[in-house]
């Protein structure tokens, strides 16, 4: 064995002593993840829409779209309203006279203002199965997210047992040599140190995916994951045009365009008919005279009144426009980055597996190398930590090639359903 070897080795025995009989009790974490046969991605996802704090939003919809049904639906524009008026002499001349006058203003719609509020009604009936298919697919993104957040601490888990193991395996075959005589004794305390490292980082594994499983039970309100998770990808000519966000903005700005139309008749005066009875008499000698009145009223022009409620209704539109233009930017680039990112995953993967064969094959001959004696402890824990490194690697490459796949469907606006 080198000198330097032998150095570290002394300087590790006071601070690796009294925890390798922590390694030898230390029972074997569980990296099983609960999965359930009869749960799939789509009935997870209907479960997961049901619990979306946007859900409590789709009344307003209801709410608005019963109001203006309501509203457009009435026979007047506006209420109609009824006066009653008396006048008499009793109080001055005393001579008799009264006259008693009733009548009801009926407000009038004015040309083309009840078809516009009927369209608003349409407009706003349509918003909603569109606001119900993007909360759907924001459903879809908290279910691909937190099953690919357990999938990916469930593949670091595994690669960290498996290291555990080796270095288990090395271990024994180490105290082995050591008890043969064919090692020095401090070899065990460096193989020992090995395993607990591993066994620590394994712990630390099992400490993540019990919190990601915490978090995917409080989100889809789930203790198990569906069996089946993994998605094919989707067809990339899909039109863009028809992602659940574009469509609810295009919805809502079909939306402030019926409400711009309907801006035009905001502060302007409604025409009133009115229809009234006057009974008088010139005093108390006199019968009463009976005469009915209609009478008719209109703005002559209240166009100055109306301009701000255009201006602001153009404004809102305006807005919107704007921000359809720029989601449709970002879900764009979103969808270029991801594919771009999945293209090099897979280019990588290729890769790493020829490496990981390599890296395998050198470690092999390593371990064999140090069988004859030909290298010490230290070289062999260098080629087993490089073959672990590459392992872990490609493994958890290939789960994040799945999930890469999964948010390219998310953003082509692919909602996990049944259809």
């Amino acid at each position: 064995m080198r000198r330097y070897t032998s150095y570290v080795i002394a300087a590790l025995i006071g601070t690796l002593s009294p925890v390798v009989s922590f390694a030898e009790d230390s029972e074997t974490v569980s990296s099983s993840v609960p999965y359930a046969a009869n749960l799939d991605l789509a009935s997870l996802t209907d479960k997961v829409y049901q619990r979306l704090p946007g859900l409590l939003a789709e009344d307003k919809y209801r709410q608005l779209l019963q109001a203006n049904d309501t509203y457009s639906q009435a026979l007047f524009a506006e209420p109609v309203t009824g006066n009653l008026s008396l006048f008499s002499d009793e109080a001055g001349t005393g001579h008799g006279f009264q006259e008693w006058e009733g009548g009801v203003d009926l407000p009038l719609w004015l040309p083309g203002q009840k078809q516009q509020q009927q369209a608003l009604s349409d407009k706003i009936a349509a918003e909603l199965p569109a606001y119900q298919q993007a909360l759907k697919l924001e459903a879809s993104g908290e279910v691909r997210q937190q099953i690919w957040q357990v999938k990916l601490a469930e593949a670091q888990l595994e690669q960290a047992k498996l290291t555990w193991e080796n270095a288990k395996k090395l271990q024994n075959d180490v105290e082995s040599r050591v008890k043969a005589g064919d090692l020095a004794s401090t070899e065990r305390l460096l193989a020992s140190s090995n395993t607990l490292e591993a066994h620590s980082k394994m712990v630390n594994a099992e400490s993540q995916l019990q919190q990601r499983l915490k978090i995917y039970q409080l989100i889809t309100g789930e203790n198990a994951l569906p069996q089946q998770v993994e998605e094919a990808v989707s067809n990339t000519t899909q039109d863009l045009q028809q992602h659940p966000q574009l469509q609810l903005q295009d919805q809502l700005i079909a939306r402030l365009q019926a409400q711009m139309g309907l801006a035009q008749y905001d502060g302007a005066v409604n025409p009133s008919l009115s229809v009234g009875v006057r009974r008088e008499r010139g005093d108390r000698a006199e019968d009463y005279t009976n005469s009915m009145g209609i009478g008719f009223s209109m703005a002559l022009d209240d166009k100055a009144y109306r301009q701000p409620a255009i201006a602001q209704a153009s404004a809102e539109l305006a807005d919107a426009q704007v921000a359809r233009q720029s989601l449709w930017r970002q879900l764009k680039t979103r969808q270029v980055a991801l594919q771009e990112e999945l293209n090099s995953s897979r280019q990588q993967l290729d890769l790493i597996t020829e490496q990981n064969k390599t890296t395998q094959q050198y470690y092999q001959l390593q371990k064999r190398a140090f069988d004859l004696g030909e290298i010490n402890l230290i070289d062999l824990l260098r080629s087993q930590a490089l073959a672990n490194d590459n392992e872990s690697r490609k493994r958890l490459l290939e789960v994040q090639i799945k999930q890469q796949i999964s948010e390219l469907n998310q953003s082509y606006g692919m909602i996990l359903s049944n259809s």
